[in-house]
């Protein structure tokens, strides 16, 4: 069954806006507009909004294809909030615990032919976004934090 919520919560400082589906491709669309959207709400240019979805997409297409292997799937919670000097993008899941810092690290100076392909993901979310933090949730999960920071000049 799906999950089909999606929220916009108000708190004391800062908006959270949140939206939760079934760890599936078919919902893989309906996750990246949340952030297409939130990212337009947020003001970001082109350029930051850029890095926020691209990083969320690598992030949750990971949760979708690789966290609930041999599992139903779960659910998959994104969470945005904008904050002054910042935007902070949370994705949650249930699934089995995986630090990204324990991915492979790809040689990016190998020649193009001699690469391994994939695994590119996690060098890629690292390069665009400012902070990547996670956190094993218990008693399985993951909460994966990215961070951008905004110039002052927008």
């Amino acid at each position: 069954m799906a999950r089909a919520s999606a929220a916009v919560v108000t708190g004391a400082a800062d908006d959270v806006e949140e939206i939760v589906r079934d760890a599936r491709r078919e919902h893989l669309a309906d996750l990246l507009a949340f952030v297409d959207r939130a990212c337009a709400r947020a003001g970001l240019d082109r350029e930051l909004a850029f890095d926020v979805k691209l990083a969320t997409e690598e992030v949750v297409t990971n949760v979708i294809d690789h966290g609930y292997v041999g599992m139903s799937p779960g659910p998959v919670t994104v969470r945005f909030r904008r904050e002054p000097a910042q935007v902070i993008v949370t994705v949650e899941d249930l699934a089995r615990t995986f630090d990204p810092i324990d991915a492979p690290r790809p040689v990016v100076s190998a020649p193009i032919d001699e690469r391994r392909i994939g695994g590119l993901g996690w060098h890629l979310v690292s390069q665009v976004m400012d902070e990547v933090r996670h956190e094993p949730r218990s008693p399985h999960g993951n909460r994966l934090t990215l961070v951008k920071r905004i110039p002052s000049t927008h």
